[in-house]
């Protein structure tokens, strides 16, 4: 991240604290215990989900849905607000990736 600079990273607009909010709402809303609640909105997780929902931008993640009320994951919370998500194999096929050792 260092090398790529601070356009590497999406900057906030009018729109991410709006986000921030619809995303802590809807965690709230959930039957998550209180310790995962509060571990969630502490981690990147929670600013990369309100980005995305507020750009609208796909997520891609190695996590996968679960019905665990002790730990957040970003699938849940993606099909709850109706934000796209990926695995970054089906990211890797969409974009037509090629590696080329040579």
């Amino acid at each position: 991240a260092k090398v790529q600079g601070n356009s590497f990273f999406l900057e906030p607009n009018q729109q991410t604290l709006p986000a921030l909010t619809s995303v802590s709402q809807w965690i709230l809303a959930q039957q998550y215990e209180a310790s995962a609640v509060n571990t969630f909105l502490q981690i990147a997780d929670y600013y990369l989900i309100a980005h995305a929902l507020a750009g609208p931008h796909v997520i891609v993640t190695h996590e996968i849905p679960s019905d665990s009320k002790r730990k957040i994951k970003i699938p849940n919370v993606c099909i709850g607000l109706g934000i796209r998500y990926l695995n970054p194999y089906e990211m890797l096929r969409r974009e037509q990736a090629k590696f080329i050792l040579g």
